[in-house]
């Protein structure tokens, strides 16, 4: 059950086109056009939104009228990016929600928005290198950071191939944002491993019906076994990496995807990003298929729990790096 802060409508003021009017379509025309600001000394209070029923204690639905991606109105730093809810139940009232604090008198202005459903921070979403991963490319170990159209990247499939983007941001990481790190050894990489939470790493389940198959399967998922945890830190330079079509690469070793462009990944992208990626692709960049079967998150979890009694980190997962 996670808990937001929470502030009432009345304690915000807004300028140019109302964010948060009623009016259908209000949101939209307040996009890049509107910013708002919480009154010196708003009141804020702590609510708990369940995760799994998404129903507050009197069993009314809690789903968010909206979700706006906001940043302070003068910064231009993507680390600075927050994500709040409209929201509107019996028990609060109607007002803006978030998972951190926002500063009374700082003027925020609206970056982005998702009418259906919540959105989360793309920070937390993104699948990205941590800035220094060295990537197998044909001329020898490279730093991620440091990769261009010139390089060709090591594959597990298709031999050497080229890089078609490359993407570079700065986020704050903690919390959901943080880095996971795997140890040396743990998917056969020489060196620590850093990854995002949802960046996705080749491995073979050793039991069940995906015995022997190859996968790929979220960092995130992973998290809790021997040498694999959070890395928090105040602040990290990702780097995203996409090829002409999806494919498995070397990062320090080990066997990690690239990114695999689709709607979802243009959703959680910031907006700059996304538009700097859809520049660099073809008319329809969204046909490619994956380089493997992704399990889903809560998938894996079921294995994990099930396959406890291995002896290597993933073995004791059900899981094993070929």
């Amino acid at each position: 059950m996670p808990t937001l802060c929470f502030w009432p409508l009345t304690e915000v003021t807004s300028s140019g086109p109302d964010p948060f009017g009623s009016v259908p379509g209000s949101e939209e025309a307040a996009l890049g056009r509107a910013h708002f600001v919480l009154r010196p000394g708003a009141a804020m209070r702590f609510i708990d939104l369940p995760e799994a029923d998404g129903a507050d204690p009197d069993g009314a639905a809690i789903e968010p009228d909206v979700s706006y991606r906001i940043r302070p109105l003068a910064s231009e730093d993507l680390a600075d990016t927050q994500v709040v809810h409209l929201i509107d139940t019996p028990a609060t009232g109607r007002g803006l929600a978030a998972s951190e604090r926002l500063k009374p008198g700082r003027a925020y202005r609206i970056t982005g928005l998702e009418t259906e459903g919540m959105l989360t921070p793309f920070a937390s979403q993104a699948i990205c290198f941590a800035a220094g991963t060295l990537i197998a490319t044909r001329r020898g170990p490279k730093p991620v950071e440091d990769l261009g159209p010139e390089d060709r990247l090591q594959t597990s499939d298709n031999g050497y191939r080229p890089v078609q983007w490359v993407g570079r941001w700065r986020v704050g990481g903690l919390g959901a944002t943080a880095p996971v790190r795997f140890a040396p050894g743990v998917l056969g990489n020489d060196r620590a491993l850093f990854l995002s939470g949802q960046h996705r790493v080749l491995i073979r389940p050793a039991t069940g019906p995906l015995a022997g198959e190859e996968v790929l399967v979220a960092a995130k998922a992973l998290v809790g076994l021997p040498g694999i945890a959070r890395a928090p830190r105040a602040r990290v330079d990702w780097v995203h990496v996409m090829m002409p079509t999806h494919e498995v690469i070397f990062a320090e070793n080990a066997r990690a995807e690239t990114m695999l462009a689709g709607p979802k990944t243009m959703s959680v992208l910031e907006p700059t990003q996304a538009l700097a990626l859809r520049q660099s692709l073809s008319s329809d960049p969204f046909t490619g298929l994956p380089a493997r079967p992704i399990v889903p998150t809560p998938k894996v979890a079921k294995l994990i729990l099930q396959h406890r009694r291995g002896h290597s980190p993933l073995e004791s997962a059900g899981l094993v790096r070929r």
